[in-house]
């Protein structure tokens, strides 16, 4: 049950982050919220492939279930990436635009 909510919450989180991408005023700040949504649907394959290994329980969920959760780490890992490499960026870019504002 734990599963599926972080399943749920993970693909509402990431539709949450396009949605602020796409509103999002410079670009730093657009591939900052493009990060968080890496992060998040990283989160929705990890949990989604623990969650079908554990519903199915054969050697092909086991197989696939593998591929879903390296996939996902691999978002993960490279989103908090591109999280750090990009928020001090966002922050001076939103500065800049309020104090022109």
């Amino acid at each position: 049950m734990v599963l599926v909510m972080i399943i749920v919450v993970s693909l509402v989180l990431f539709v949450y982050y396009k949605v602020q991408q796409t509103k999002g005023r410079g670009p730093m700040e657009k591939y900052w919220y493009s990060s968080k949504g890496s992060i998040a649907i990283g989160i929705f394959f990890i949990s989604f492939g623990i969650n079908s290994y554990n519903s199915l329980g054969s050697q092909v969920a086991a197989i696939v279930a593998l591929v879903f959760v390296i996939f996902g780490l691999v978002n993960v890992i490279f989103g908090f990436k591109q999280y750090r490499t990009f928020l001090p960026l966002a922050r001076e870019e939103v500065e800049q635009l309020s104090k022109s504002e």
